[in-house]
């Protein structure tokens, strides 16, 4: 009786176990059959296409007057933060020893030139006297060398009179611009150093055109190769990112700025300069600035994700690979050849589908191995992209 029960028991658990097992399975069944995907629908509008880097803000002119001559600085007329006009005084070194030799060569001038008009005099004579047969070629000769002799120490007095006033004017500084001084880097009584082919001078003072601004950017080379001056650009300034300033790019680089770094295998970087569009009383120099650079756009086009136009193989050549989009069209994937254009931060402009198809996004699985006329079944529909 015992066994019997235990026997009846065994056959319950049996059949509990199998019905389980048919629910699991039933519950389990792909809904509709088909490989799970994501997709998103084409959108239509317009897209930019950016080129992208980072810099710093400064005035569209700077220039940084360096010690041209050794001296004490004797007078400074100007301070951070004032306007200057060209042509205008900043600054002054002693200027004592320098025109004391201006006046020394100016005093050599002087007599060289009387010794040469005393020499000229003796020659027309000896010429005279050799006319009337009373002066030998010997002595005509000597005179005519003498006169030579004089006029070359004249001019030599006048180079170093020339010498000596180029040296009494370096002592005296002056604006080369109109502009504002942004650094003062020296006071009266500091020594002003010349500069040498190892250690830089003194650099006196910076002043700049703040009228104007320009944000000077380096860029990869990858980034740069799409860059051309004209092209419109959006600036936005760390301490001010609640405004996009207009700018245009003025000039890109020819040449790399890290050229010992690309000599190491780095990649080269490249200085792109975008001057903004206007001003604005909130913007300093050295601010750090962003950069995109629309450097293509497509006013009426359609577009997908990035990631929906996938590499596969072409039809007309099996050993080449096309760009293509998986359309979905009553739970079936077309494999659809596209042409694609300008590419955005998360879009890219399609040709050879409609706005409005719905184009299979993920996953990474899906858009590599669905194949043309593959079920697939929507595990999650995505929205329409950003329009931009």
């Amino acid at each position: 009786m015992a066994d019997r029960k235990r026997h009846g028991r065994a056959i319950w658990i049996i059949a509990g176990i199998v019905v389980l097992a048919v629910v699991i399975s039933i519950v389990a069944r792909p809904k509709g059959g088909g490989t799970p995907v994501m997709v998103a629908v084409a959108d239509s509008g317009s897209l930019e296409e950016k080129a992208s880097g980072s810099g710093w803000l400064e005035g569209v002119s700077r220039v940084e007057i360096s010690a041209e001559q050794m001296g004490i600085i004797d007078s400074i007329y100007v301070s951070e933060g004032d306007t200057v006009r060209v042509g205008q005084i900043l600054l002054t070194l002693d200027q004592s020893s320098a025109v004391t030799a201006v006046n020394d060569a100016s005093a050599a001038v002087y007599a060289a030139d009387i010794a040469r008009d005393q020499a000229s005099r003796q020659y027309e004579r000896m010429l005279a006297l050799g006319e009337a047969g009373l002066a030998s070629d010997e002595e005509i000769m000597q005179a005519l060398e003498a006169r030579q002799t004089a006029q070359a120490r004249l001019q030599q007095a006048c180079a170093a009179r020339e010498s000596a006033s180029e040296t009494l004017e370096k002592t005296s500084y002056s604006s080369p611009i109109d502009g504002v001084v942004t650094a003062l880097n020296v006071e009266v009584g500091e020594m002003a150093v010349v500069g040498t082919m190892n250690n830089p001078g003194t650099v006196l003072l910076k002043i700049e055109d703040m009228s104007r601004f320009v944000v000077r950017v380096t860029m990869v080379e990858s980034e740069v190769v799409s860059v051309g001056q004209g092209m419109p650009a959006e600036v936005t300034l760390d301490a001010l990112q609640d405004t996009v300033f207009a700018g245009t790019v003025t000039s890109v680089g020819l040449a790399a700025e890290n050229e010992t770094a690309v000599m190491a295998g780095e990649v080269a970087e490249y200085e792109v300069t975008i001057e903004l569009d206007g001003g604005d009383p909130r913007l300093r120099s050295g601010m750090s600035a962003s950069v995109d650079i629309i450097t293509a756009t497509s006013g009426d086009c359609v577009f997908v994700p990035v990631q929906c136009v996938v590499p596969r193989p072409d039809p007309a050549d099996s050993t080449a690979e096309m760009d293509a989009v998986l359309r979905v069209s009553g739970g079936v994937v077309e494999v659809v050849p596209v042409v694609t254009g300008v590419s955005g931060a998360m879009d890219i402009e399609v040709l050879g589908i409609s706005a409005g198809d719905s184009v299979v996004s993920g996953p990474v699985e899906a858009l590599r191995d669905l194949a043309d006329g593959e079920r697939i079944r929507t595990e999650h529909q995505g929205g329409r992209p950003r329009r931009r």
